[in-house]
C-alpha cells in the first residue's frame, strides 16, 4: 500500500482550473469523494466533484457560467464549453448537516471552514477522501486502508451515519457490489437495526440503488437485502421474491428479469411499478418473464422431438419478443435454467430466421387491414383474421402471397359470415 505522502493524482483540466481559480482567490479546494476513490482504484471516474471553503455566492462570482443546482445545501454547478460540448462540475461548500427529520435530508446545513468536518458527514471512508496538488491526499478516516482491505466502513459511528440518511443502508450494499468489497462488521451490524427507516425513503431513490447493484460486477450482492432485513422495506411485496441467478453488467431489464425470474408475472409487475422503474424497462422485463410460458412449450417439443411444433413456437416467440429481445431471452434462460443443447438450438434457429428474413410479424404479411376490410371483415375480426393468416405463413412462407392469403380469408369469411370462426 502506498504511503499517503507518495500518492499523486493527475487532476483533469477543468476540475484543476476550478481548484486553481479558488486557490488564487484565497480559498481551499479539493476534488472529493467518489472520483478520488476511483482514481486510487485505477478506474476512470465518471465525474469529478469539488469541495471548497468558498461559499456558493463567491463561487458564482468567480466563474462565468454556473447553475444553482443545490445552492440551499451549498452546491453550485460550474459549466465549461469545449467544441460546443458542455462539461459540468459540482462545487460544494464545506458544511455540516443540521438535524434530519425524514431519515434522508437535513433541515438545514451550516457552512464551515474545516475540511475535516465536511468529510466527517460523508457516508463511507472510501468516499471521504479529498485531494489537491498542494496538500496531497487528505484521508482523515482511513479510507486508503479500507481500499487496501477491500471493505466498506461507515465514517465514524455507523448508527449515526445511517440515522442521518436511510438510503445509506442500500448504498453500503451497492458500493460493496460495485467494488467487490465486504461490508465491515460494525457497519454491517448496524444495518438491520435501522432497516425500518428505509420505508421513509422515496421508491425512486431505492430503485436507483437497487438497479446499480443488480447491474454491477457483483449483482448477486443484492441478496444482502434479505440477509440484512432490508427486503420488507423495499416494496410491500419484495420480501416474497425468490431471487434468480445473474451475470454481471446486464442491461437494466435483463437484470430485473434475473432478479424476478422465479416470481409470478403479476407480482413482478406490481414490484416494478412500486419501484417506479421506467415504462420501457418494465415492459421488456415483463415480456421476458411472460415468454417463459412459451419456453416451456418449446422445451417440451424439443424433448419430444416434435420439430414442427418446435419451429412454430420459436416463430411465435420471436413474433412476441422481436429478434433482439428473443436473443436476450435465450441468454436469460441460459443463466437461470441450464439446458445447453436446447438453448444452442434455439439461438441458432432465431439467428437463422433473421438471416433468412422469414415472415414472422404481421408487418411481413402481404395483406393488411385494408385488404381484410375489402373482404368484409370489420372491427376486431380484422386482427383475428390477420393473426390466423400469419399462422399459415409460419407453417410455410409460400403462403405469404397476397392472392393466396385473400382467397383463404375470403373462404373463411364466406363460411362463417361474421360468426366466431377459425381460418
Amino acid at each position: 500500500m502506498l504511503k499517503i505522502s507518495e500518492i499523486k493524482i493527475d487532476i483533469p483540466k477543468y476540475p484543476k482550473k476550478i481548484i486553481e481559480t479558488l486557490e488564487e482567490n484565497g480559498y481551499e479546494a479539493y476534488i472529493v469523494g467518489g472520483c478520488v476513490r476511483d482514481v486510487l482504484l485505477g478506474t476512470n471516474p465518471s465525474d469529478y466533484d469539488i469541495t471548497t471553503n468558498a461559499e456558493p455566492q463567491t463561487v458564482k462570482k468567480l466563474f462565468k457560467r454556473t447553475i444553482d443546482t443545490g445552492i440551499k445545501h451549498g452546491t453550485v454547478t460550474v459549466l465549461f464549453y469545449e467544441d460546443n460540448k458542455p462539461y459540468t462540475y459540482e462545487v460544494t461548500t464545506f458544511r455540516i448537516d443540521g438535524e434530519y427529520d425524514d431519515a434522508r435530508h437535513p433541515k438545514d446545513v451550516v457552512f464551515v471552514n474545516d475540511l475535516r468536518e465536511d468529510l466527517l458527514r460523508r457516508d463511507f471512508t472510501v468516499n471521504a477522501m479529498a485531494y489537491n496538488e498542494k496538500v496531497g491526499l487528505v484521508d482523515e478516516f482511513g479510507g486508503i486502508v479500507d481500499l487496501d482491505k477491500k471493505i466498506i466502513r461507515a465514517v465514524g459511528n455507523p448508527v449515526e451515519r445511517f440515522t442521518e440518511d436511510a438510503l445509506r443502508l442500500l448504498r453500503a450494499m451497492r458500493f460493496a457490489a460495485k467494488l467487490g468489497f465486504e461490508i465491515e462488521e460494525e457497519t454491517k451490524n448496524a444495518i438491520p437495526k435501522l432497516a425500518p427507516s428505509l420505508s421513509m425513503v422515496s421508491k425512486e431513490r431505492v430503485q436507483v440503488e437497487l438497479t446499480k447493484t443488480i447491474t454491477s460486477d457483483n449483482p448477486e450482492f443484492v441478496k444482502m437485502v434479505f440477509e440484512l432485513g432490508l427486503s420488507k422495506y423495499i416494496t410491500s411485496d419484495f420480501d416474497n421474491i425468490n431471487v434468480g441467478k445473474f451475470e454481471k453488467k446486464l442491461p437494466t431489464y435483463m437484470a430485473y428479469a434475473c432478479l424476478l425470474y422465479n416470481t409470478d408475472v403479476m407480482l413482478a409487475n406490481k414490484i416494478l411499478r412500486d419501484l417506479r422503474l421506467d415504462n420501457s424497462n418494465i415492459s421488456k422485463t415483463l415480456m421476458l418473464l411472460e415468454a417463459k410460458e412459451l419456453y416451456k412449450q418449446i422445451a417440451k417439443y424439443y424433448n419430444d422431438k416434435d420439430y414442427d411444433d418446435f419451429d412454430l413456437t420459436v416463430k411465435e416467440l420471436i413474433n412476441y419478443l422481436d429478434y433482439d429481445l428473443a436473443m436476450d431471452f435465450v441468454k436469460l434462460v441460459s443463466i437461470n435454467a441450464k439446458d445447453e443443447s436446447l438453448q444452442n438450438k434455439l439461438s441458432e434457429d432465431i439467428a437463422k430466421l433473421k438471416i433468412e428474413q422469414y415472415p414472422i410479424f404481421l408487418r411481413d404479411l402481404k395483406v393488411d387491414g385494408n385488404d381484410m376490410m375489402g373482404l368484409g371483415f370489420r372491427g376486431q375480426e380484422i386482427g383475428v383474421a390477420l393473426n390466423e393468416l400469419l399462422k399459415f405463413v409460419h407453417k410455410d412462407r409460400q403462403f405469404n402471397d397476397k392472392k393466396l392469403l385473400q382467397e383463404i380469408a375470403k373462404k373463411a369469411y364466406n363460411t362463417y359470415k361474421g360468426a366466431p370462426y377459425e381460418l
